[in-house]
């Protein structure tokens, strides 16, 4: 598990959020941890270091590499290359790079985390055009919160994160021309997965 930078409330976030997914398979031992950390700045160089380190301690037996972010994911494919293991381990990541889905478009990483642009820029247009008008932000916020650093929590709109994979890259980040076909599909083979 290569996590985000410590100092980002983010990063704390999407490792509190994995490990309520992950925990109780761990606890029922379905799935064994052999190596979590948090890397400074979201260094993708330093990402690639804790996978060689991974990688060295578990002499390579790994399934799964929980990755924070397509950037330190590229790094962890690169460490994955070295040793031959690239598309044999799941590598996970998150924001939907043109890079992170050419990783998955060459069957090097599973998935990543697509957070829709235009659909948070519409809640935050909402959120401004209420607090403007004098209005209670309630019927947006659906009574969610989040955590703050000094322990309190702050009323939040939570719009839902997209999981992209193999089976909805067209659906997904190039149907909302977040990424466009000529970009993802720059060095990759013609007729990979219908795309490119």
């Amino acid at each position: 598990m290569i996590n985000g930078s410590q100092t980002d409330t983010n990063a704390l976030l999407f490792g509190e959020g994995v490990h309520l997914a992950l925990d109780p398979l761990l606890v029922q031992g379905t799935l064994k941890s052999t190596y979590e950390t948090f890397t400074p700045d979201w260094n993708s160089a330093t990402a690639q270091t804790e996978m060689d380190v991974a990688l060295a301690n578990a002499q390579n037996n790994i399934q799964i590499a929980y990755v924070a972010n397509d950037g330190m994911a590229d790094s962890v494919i690169t460490a994955l290359k070295a040793v031959h293991l690239n598309g044999k381990v799941l590598v996970t990541g998150q924001d939907a790079t043109v890079t992170g889905i050419q990783h998955i478009l060459l069957g090097d990483q599973n998935m990543t985390v697509y957070k829709p642009i235009l659909k948070e820029a519409q809640s935050v247009g909402e959120l401004l055009k209420t607090i403007y008008a004098g209005s209670s932000p309630n019927y947006l916020t659906l009574g969610k919160t989040v955590p703050t650093v000094d322990g309190g929590s702050i009323a939040s709109i939570l719009d839902a994160p997209v999981e992209v994979d193999k089976s909805n890259i067209a659906s997904t980040v190039l149907a909302d021309q977040y990424v466009t076909k000529n970009q993802i599909c720059a060095g990759i083979p013609a007729g990979t997965d219908g795309i490119c």
